[in-house]
C-alpha cells in the first residue's frame, strides 16, 4: 500500500483555514476578513490578510462558511452549521451575530416570482439586519459609537 505524501504547502494551507474556521465558530457572529485577521494576529498566528481572503472564500465553496453582504457593502463571514440546506439570517448591525431563519415560505415565494416573471435556474439570499436584543438595551448614544465586539 502506498502512502500519499501531502505537500508541506497543502498542509500549512489546511492548517490555515481551520485556524480560520475555529475562529469563525468561536465568535458565533458574521465577521469581516480584517477582523477575522485581528483575531489571528491577536493569537499569535502569523497569517497575511490575503491568505485570509483566500482561504475564506475556500470554505464558503465547501459549505463551512456563509458569506453575506453587509448594508455598508462589506463581504462578512460566518460559521455554517447547515452546509446542506440554503438557509437565511437575521444580523445585528452592531455586534454581528446571527440567528438562522427557519422561513420555508421564502422558498415557495421565490418559485412563485420566478414562474410568474418566467425566470430558470433561479437563486436567492435573504439577510434582515437590525439591533438584537442584547445591543438594543445600550443606549443609542453608546449604539452610535460602538462598531463590533473586542475581538
Amino acid at each position: 500500500m502506498d502512502r500519499v505524501k501531502i505537500e508541506p504547502r497543502q498542509r500549512l494551507y489546511s492548517t490555515r483555514r481551520e485556524k480560520i474556521r475555529q475562529v469563525l465558530v468561536e465568535k458565533r457572529a458574521f465577521l469581516s476578513s480584517q477582523e477575522i485577521h485581528k483575531v489571528l494576529r491577536g493569537q499569535g498566528f502569523s497569517i497575511g490578510l490575503a491568505t485570509v481572503y483566500r482561504q475564506l472564500e475556500r470554505l464558503v465553496e465547501q459549505g463551512r462558511a456563509d458569506a453575506i453582504i453587509s448594508p455598508s457593502g462589506e463581504r462578512l463571514y460566518s460559521h455554517c452549521g447547515q452546509a446542506e440546506t440554503h438557509h437565511h439570517h437575521i444580523v445585528c448591525r452592531i455586534c454581528g451575530a446571527a440567528t438562522k431563519l427557519d422561513f420555508p415560505e421564502m422558498e415557495t415565494l421565490a418559485q412563485a416570482l420566478a414562474k410568474r416573471y418566467n425566470y430558470k435556474n433561479i437563486t436567492h439570499s435573504l439577510e434582515i439586519f437590525g439591533v438584537c436584543l442584547a445591543c438594543n438595551g445600550l443606549q443609542s448614544s453608546s449604539i452610535k459609537s460602538r462598531t463590533k465586539p473586542n475581538l
